[in-house]
Formats: structure tokens, sequence, C-alpha cells
């Protein structure tokens, strides 16, 4: 039996990166209207984007050995998202970052 071979994006994929550019533009929005970006803003985005990058490791961790603990991850960056819009960023750079990292394998 020969495999099928997939052409394009698959929609969960799609989906993915739509959801981390839709997270990724609210926190610049947020920037936006807090009128200012300095460089310790940037920098603080930096180590965001680390920060959710391990979340998501986290997150990806518990979705498959513990649902139910998955569900606390996912709370933790909701909140981390909605309180500080340099993680919103961070959080959109990493997840955009992941899905576009498993598109080239």
């Amino acid at each position: 039996m020969k495999p099928r071979q997939q052409t394009g994006a698959s929609w969960p994929e799609a989906l993915l990166l739509l959801l981390a550019v839709a997270i990724l533009l609210t926190g610049v929005l947020r920037f936006l209207r807090l009128g200012s970006f300095s460089v310790a803003q940037a920098g603080y985005c930096l180590l965001a984007t680390l920060a959710a990058v391990l979340m998501l490791l986290i997150l990806d961790y518990t979705v498959h050995h513990a649902r139910l603990a998955a569900l606390m991850v996912l709370a933790a960056l909701t909140v981390l998202s909605v309180g500080s819009p340099a993680f919103c960023v961070g959080l959109g750079v990493a997840l955009a970052g992941m899905v576009l990292g498993q598109r080239g394998r």
C-alpha cells in the first residue's frame, strides 16, 4: 500500500497558526495602546518568548500525560497573556515558531 502524500497545510496547523497570529497582534495592539515601546519592553518580550516556549512544552507534556492538569497550565497561559502584553507577544511568537518549525519536518 502506498502512503498518501500530503500537499499544503492541514487545517489544525492552519488554525494554530491563525491563533498565534491573533495572539501576537493582540499583544502588539496592546503595546500600541500604551503609547511607547522601549528597549526594556523589547527585552521583556524576548524573555517572555522563552517563558512561553517553556510553558507550551509543559502544556504539551501535560496534555499527553495528565489531561486534567493541562487545564491548569492552559489557565496559567491565559492569565499571563491577559495580564502582560509582553507575554502575549512572546506567546504568539513562540506558538508561531513551533507550528512553522514542525512544518519543515
